[in-house]
């Protein structure tokens, strides 16, 4: 050690403050500088006197031994980096850069403490995925909220286009992000009116201060949307970021706020002009002696106002219980022509504007509610006859289009424009046409049909050539068919409460059941369905239940037993004809009823199956 270049070197080894060290090839230290205690707390003799790998962490172990053999092939070690234990049980990180020596089988090492820099770049990755985690739960509230949102950065680019602006606009996200607020107003000319109002509010919004609102009229399809637009500040120094911009969509208040006006000039004609028809002629009866022929027409003038003013009350609730939806529909098979002929009857006989039915044939069984689609047709001939003022027949034709039935009304009368045809299932719309201020309505008979059809998941519109070409309105029902079902028991009954209460005493003993609302609905629905029994009402529209009962027997050739209960006073001779037919009880309809039909049936078939002895007929 007398050499003076060596005792240098001696002293940068001892006054280094990374740790360097000479290792064996047999895993073990052989020297080690002063900074090796100082880091670790460990003496050297304890350092040298176990294996190194015993003070590497266990984790990191494996690690080390690659680099170590990396070493015993001559390779050099630059920048490894493992923890190493101290004496109180905690670890350090270790950089490693090391190269062996050769011939002796030795490694020279240098180490340096980097636990600091560790653990800053691990609350650093901590830190990211937090910012991470936090932005994509922004983005996820963004993109889910109902408004459309827009970030601009503080470059003036669109840097965030959420789904709602996508909808609201029809610009894709794709297409949005990276532009700049005048290329965005480029972007939405031809989708907007009064771009060049749009463009002039964007280019001015960088330099907004406060919090704007300016309108946007999307065209088609139509929407009336209230943009703001707000800084975006840094609260450490009040520098501005950025800019936020959200699309409220006001297309729905702006048409309640139409609607409400509609509302009120409707009441201020609709509801005055019955009203002091009322109240002028009686004041008129009640002040005057009239001639009886006059008196009459005075009252039958009342008659008239007063039924036009109930219809528009019951209309427009009508209208206002759907749109709330505390309107539920009796949903199930029901036979389209039934209800076309029932309306038809219920239009009546005019010679001036008759009325022809077209039906293919076979159609199938539709799902609907029988009363609510009966409702509908009778708007739609009652339409057709209004606006018909000439004459012309009124055709009604019903066809197969895919999976569903359309059914059309068609008349050769006043026609419809084509600028009204968008607005004509709107609620008090009416046709501004002087043709037709002499026609009496409300303006809610569409808007009702409109509701009803939809709520069927069903399609709706209306069709004309224009003023004076006639119109063909529409409206389509899903068809049954696929939908029909195999039941126990085939419930035949008009009242809807009464089947359905029907249904779930025949569920409590274990037996299932199809509906028909009608006769000519069951005699579709019997020979698609295993019924094993029938229960039958015999009071309905159309067919009566002795009819079905008949047909039943003779073109079904149907064995099964049949349950009557009705409202019907039945003598004798009527009792033996529905015994003779096969009926196995007649009961009285009351509040019980339900429960002893479905006693009747489970017992009937029970009989059938196991013994095959008839069930006693009961009356």
């Amino acid at each position: 050690m007398s050499n003076p270049s060596q005792v240098d070197y001696e002293g940068f080894f001892n006054l280094s403050v990374d740790l360097l060290c000479l290792a064996g090839y047999d895993g073990y230290f052989k020297r080690l500088n002063p900074a090796w205690t100082q880091t670790l707390g460990f003496t050297q003799s304890e350092l040298m006197a176990r294996p190194y790998l015993d003070f590497v962490h266990p984790d990191d172990r494996p690690a080390t031994l690659a680099e170590a053999e990396k070493l015993g092939l001559g390779a050099k070690v630059i920048h490894f980096r493992n923890r190493y234990e101290c004496r109180d049980g905690s670890y350090r990180w270790l950089a490693w850069s090391a190269m062996p020596t050769g011939s002796d089988e030795l490694i020279y090492a240098m180490a340096r403490d980097v636990t600091p820099e560790v653990e800053l770049e691990g609350g650093l990755v901590e830190a990211n995925l937090a910012a991470a985690t936090r932005l994509a739960l922004l983005t996820a509230l963004i993109d889910a909220i109902g408004v459309g949102v827009v970030l601009i950065n503080g470059e003036g680019r669109v840097a965030h286009w959420n789904k709602e602006a996508t909808r609201l606009t029809g610009i894709q996200t794709a297409r949005a992000v990276e532009l700049t607020l005048r290329e965005l107003g480029e972007a939405l000319t031809e989708r907007v009116e009064d771009h060049l109002d749009l463009q002039s509010h964007l280019e001015e919004a960088p330099r907004a201060t406060a919090e704007s609102h300016f309108p946007m009229v999307i065209r088609q399809p139509h929407r009336e949307i209230d943009v703001t637009v707000s800084p975006a500040v840094l609260t450490s120094d009040g520098a501005q970021v950025g800019l936020v911009i959200v699309l409220h969509d006001i297309t729905a208040a702006k048409e309640l706020e139409r609607a409400k006006d509609e509302l009120i000039a409707m009441v201020s004609h609709e509801l005055r002009t019955p009203l002091a028809s009322l109240v002028g002629f009686s004041e008129l009866l009640l002040s005057r002696e009239f001639a009886e022929a006059q008196r009459k027409q005075y009252l039958e003038t009342m008659l008239n106002e007063g039924r036009r003013l109930t219809d528009l009350i019951n209309e427009f609730l009508d209208l206002q219980r759907m749109e709330g939806g505390y309107t539920r529909l009796n949903l199930g098979p029901a036979d389209l022509p039934t209800l076309i002929s029932r309306a038809v009857a219920t239009a009546g006989d005019n010679p001036q504007t008759p009325i022809e039915v077209s039906m293919a044939q076979d159609l199938p069984l539709v799902v609907a509610d029988a009363n609510a689609i009966l409702q509908v047709l009778i708007n739609l001939l009652s339409n057709a006859r209004k606006y018909s003022p000439g004459g012309g027949t009124i055709v009604v034709e019903a066809k197969v289009r895919d999976n569903a039935v359309e059914v059309s009304i068609r008349d050769h009368g006043l026609g419809i424009p084509a600028d009204a045809l968008p607005r004509l299932f709107s609620k008090f719309y009416r046709v501004p046409n002087s043709d037709r201020r002499r026609i009496s309505g409300t303006g809610l008979g569409l808007a009702i049909s409109r509701r009803i059809i939809e709520s069927h998941g069903g399609r709706v519109g209306a069709e004309s050539e224009g003023l004076g070409q006639g119109s063909r309105f529409y409206f389509t029902l899903r068809a049954a068919e696929l939908e029909a079902r195999s039941g126990d028991v085939l419930i035949v009954e008009d009242d809807i409460g009464f089947a359905q209460l029907l249904a779930a005493e025949l569920t409590v003993n274990a037996l299932n059941s199809v509906w028909a609302p009608d006769a000519e609905t069951a005699d579709k629905l019997i020979d698609r369905m295993a019924a094993r029994a029938v229960v039958l009402d015999l009071i309905w529209t159309g067919a009566s239940g002795q009819e079905f009962l008949a047909r039943l027997r003779s073109s079904h050739k149907s064995p099964v037993p049949v349950v009557v209960v009705t409202i019907q006073e039945l003598d004798a001779t009527e009792t033996l004809a529905l015994r003779t037919a096969g009926v196995v009880a007649v009961l009285k309809k009351h509040s019980g009823a339900a429960k002893e039909a479905a006693g009747f049936v489970a017992n009937a078939l029970n009989s059938s199956s196991s013994s095959g002895i008839a069930v006693p007929l009961r009356s």
